[in-house]
C-alpha cells in the first residue's frame, strides 16, 4: 500500500514484543495509582489525628518500595520498546538506502544531495520518534488515564471525576484543528534542511571553484540567506507546537481547577473525606503528565506521518530502468554488439539525441567514437550500457536483445570508465579493486601497470594503501584518471568502453597505456570515445558523430581519404590546432 504506515507494519511483525513492553508500562502505572491510596490513608490518619510514628515509617517503606518498582518497570519498559524502535530505524533506513541502489543514474540528475540526506537522515528520526517515545507515551498514557479515571469514579466520587474529565474532549478538537498546521510545517522544516543541507555539500565539493573566483563573500550570503529560511520555517513549527501544547496544558489547568472548587465543597459538606480528596487530586495530578504527553505524542504523530508520506512517496516511484519479468539470470555477454534503427530521445525531452544509427562490433574488435559537442556519443555510451532504456529491438549482444539481458549480468561484462573519474574517499587499492569479485594485491598492481599509474603510487609513503581526499582530490586529474583506468582493466569483463578516458595525460602516457590495453584485450570488444585522433587511429572500425548521427564510418586510413570531418579534425591536431570535440 502505498500509504501504509511504516510503524502500522513494524507494530504488527512486533506485535508479542511490544505486548511484553506494554506488560512492564501497565505495571509501573498500576504502581504509580497506589501512591494516592497511601496519601489518603496518611491524610485520614492527620484529620483524625491516629497518625503514629510506626504508620508514618510504614507508609515511607511502603511509597519508597513503590517508587523502586516504578524506576524498575517503566525503564525496564523504556528500554525495551525504545530498541524495538532502534530496530524499525535501522531496517526503514537500509530500505531506502537499498532502494536507491536499485534506482538509475537519471533519476539523481532530478535529485539535490540535501534533500536525499535530509530524508536518510531527518525523516527516518522522525519515523523513529514515532515508534519509540511515540508509542510509549501512548501506552503509559492510556493506561494511566483509563485507570486512574476508574478507580476515582469507583472508590471516591463518580459525578466530580464526570466534572474534572469534561474538560479532556477538547484534546480531540484541538487536535483535529492543528493537525494540517502540524504537518505542513513540518514539511517545510524537512524542506529548508534539505535545501541547506545542499548548499554546504556544494559549497564543500566546489571549494577549489569557490576559492578561484574569489567568491567566499557570495557563498557567505547564500548560506546566510538558506539558514535565515530554515530557521523562520523551524520558528513557525514551533510557534505552532507551542500554541498546541500550551492550549493542552490550559484544558488540563481547567480540569485541576474543577477538581479543587468542587472537590472542595464535596469535604466540606461530608460527602467525600479530607483524604479523599487528597487521593483525588493525586489522581489528577498523575493525569496531567499523560494529558500533555498525548500533545507531544500527537505532534510526534503528525510530523511522522509527513515523513511516512514523504518516504512512501520515494520507495514507491519505480525505476525506469529494471529487468523485464520475463529475463532469466543465467548466460554470458561475449562481446558482440549489433544496433539496428536505433533512435532515442532523453525523457521530458522533446529533441532526439540518436537518429536511426545502424552498427554492428565483432566481439574481439575495436570501435572509435568520435564527433563535435553534443554530437551524440555519450548519449549512444549511455543506451548501450543501459544507463537509459534503448527502445526496445534495437540494441542486442550476442544476437540478444539488451532486455533479455539481466542488468547485474550486463554491468557485469562491461567495464566503463566514465567522463568522470570518481574516486572514493578510501585508499588507493581500494578503489582500483572496486568490484564484487575479490582481487590479489598483485591484481590491483599488474591493473595500475597497465594504466601506466604504478609509478605515481609507489612514490607515496603508504603506496597502494595511500588514503585520498574526497573525490580523490589528493590525486591530479591524470593520476585519479588513470586509477579509473585501473578500476575498469581490472575486471574481467567481455566488453571494455572508454568515454574520453585519456585526455588528462600526455602523448607518451597515452601512448603505453593504448599499448597496454591492447596487449590485455586481445579478445574483448573494445570501443573508445575520444577527441584525440592518436588515441584511436589503430581501431579497427571508426564511427564519426554528427547531430546524432553516424556521419561517416570506415578505418582511420579510410576515412581520411574521403575528406569529410573526420579528415579536418585530423588536419587541425596534425598542426598543432587542436580541437576539442568532446561531450
Amino acid at each position: 500500500m502505498k500509504s501504509e504506515s511504516f510503524v502500522k507494519s513494524h507494530l504488527i511483525r512486533y506485535k508479542w514484543q511490544y505486548l511484553f513492553g506494554t506488560i512492564l508500562l501497565s505495571i509501573s502505572s498500576l504502581l504509580q495509582l497506589q501512591i494516592p491510596k497511601f496519601l489518603e490513608t496518611f491524610a485520614d490518619h492527620v484529620e483524625a489525628s491516629t497518625l503514629t510514628q510506626t504508620i508514618l515509617i510504614q507508609l515511607a517503606i511502603y511509597i519508597t518500595l513503590i517508587g523502586f518498582g516504578i524506576a524498575f518497570f517503566r525503564s525496564s519498559g523504556r528500554i525495551f520498546i525504545f530498541r524495538l524502535s532502534r530496530i524499525l530505524e535501522k531496517k526503514v533506513r537500509r530500505s531506502l538506502f537499498t532502494h536507491w541502489v536499485k534506482m538509475p543514474s537519471q533519476y539523481y540528475n532530478k535529485q539535490r544531495i540535501g534533500d536525499l540526506m535530509s530524508h536518510a537522515i531527518n525523516d527516518v528520526n522522525l519515523i523513529r520518534d514515532v515508534a519509540m517515545r511515540g508509542i510509549f507515551l501512548t501506552i503509559e498514557a492510556f493506561i494511566l488515564i483509563t485507570v486512574a479515571v476508574i478507580t476515582m469514579a469507583i472508590t471516591i466520587n463518580v459525578w466530580l471525576t464526570l466534572l474534572v474529565i469534561l474538560p479532556l474532549p477538547g484534546l480531540t478538537y484541538l487536535t483535529y484543528k492543528f493537525r494540517l498546521q502540524i504537518q505542513e510545517r513540518s514539511t517545510k522544516v524537512q524542506e529548508a534542511i534539505g535545501h541547506l543541507t545542499s548548499t554546504v555539500q556544494e559549497f564543500c565539493s566546489g571549494i577549489r571553484v569557490v576559492k578561484s573566483y574569489s567568491q567566499e563573500n557570495h557563498e557567505r550570503q547564500r548560506f546566510k540567506r538558506d539558514n535565515q529560511h530554515n530557521v523562520k520555517a523551524n520558528q513557525q513549527l514551533i510557534l505552532t507546537n507551542s500554541m498546541f501544547n500550551s492550549i493542552s496544558i490550559g484544558i488540563v489547568g481547567l480540569s485541576y481547577l474543577l477538581s479543587i472548587f468542587f472537590g472542595g465543597l464535596l469535604v466540606m459538606n461530608g460527602t467525600i473525606s479530607l483524604g479523599e480528596f487528597v487521593a483525588f487530586n493525586t489522581y489528577l495530578s498523575l493525569l496531567i503528565a499523560p494529558v500533555e504527553n498525548l500533545g507531544k505524542v500527537i505532534n510526534t504523530l503528525q510530523r511522522g506521518w509527513a515523513s511516512n508520506i514523504r518516504l512512501r512517496n520515494i520507495l514507491n516511484t519505480e525505476p525506469e530502468v529494471k529487468d523485464e519479468s520475463m529475463v532469466q539470470e543465467d548466460g554470458e555477454v561475449h562481446g558482440e554488439i549489433h544496433i539496428e534503427n536505433l533512435s532515442f530521445s532523453y525523457p521530458e525531452s522533446n529533441e532526439v539525441a540518436l537518429k536511426n544509427i545502424h552498427l554492428t562490433v565483432p566481439r574481439g574488435s575495436s570501435l572509435a567514437i568520435v564527433g563535435r559537442v553534443g554530437s551524440g556519443k555519450t548519449t549512444l555510451i549511455n543506451v548501450l550500457t543501459r544507463m537509459y532504456n534503448p527502445p526496445k529491438g534495437t540494441i542486442f549482444y550476442d544476437g540478444r536483445d539488451i532486455y533479455e539481458i539481466p542488468l547485474k549480468t550486463l554491468r557485469k561484462s562491461v567495464g566503463i570508465v566514465p567522463q568522470e573519474n570518481f574516486l572514493f574517499s578510501s585508499t588507493i587499492a581500494k578503489n582500483i579493486a572496486f568490484d564484487p569479485e575479490h582481487y590479489s594485491r598483485e591484481d590491483v598492481a599488474e591493473a595500475a601497470k597497465l594504466s601506466q599509474v604504478y609509478n605515481n603510487i609507489i612514490e607515496f609513503p603508504k603506496k597502494f594503501d595511500t588514503p585520498l581526499g574526497e573525490r580523490g582530490i589528493s590525486l591530479s586529474g591524470g593520476q585519479r584518471q588513470r586509477v579509473s583506468i585501473a578500476r575498469s582493466l581490472i575486471k574481467e569483463a567481455s566488453i571494455f568502453i572508454f568515454d574520453d578516458s585519456l585526455s588528462a595525460v600526455d602523448g607518451e602516457t597515452e601512448e603505453k597505456i593504448l599499448q597496454g590495453m591492447k596487449e590485455k584485450m586481445n579478445e574483448q570488444t573494445t570501443i573508445i570515445v575520444s577527441h584525440r585522433i592518436s588515441s584511436i587511429k589503430h581501431a579497427d572500425q571508426i564511427i564519426v558523430m554528427e547531430e546524432g548521427r553516424i556521419a561517416e564510418r570506415g578505418t582511420h586510413e579510410s576515412l581520411l581519404k574521403e575528406k569529410g570531418l573526420y579528415r579536418r579534425m585530423y588536419e587541425k591536431q596534425t598542426f598543432g590546432h587542436e580541437n576539442i570535440i568532446g561531450d
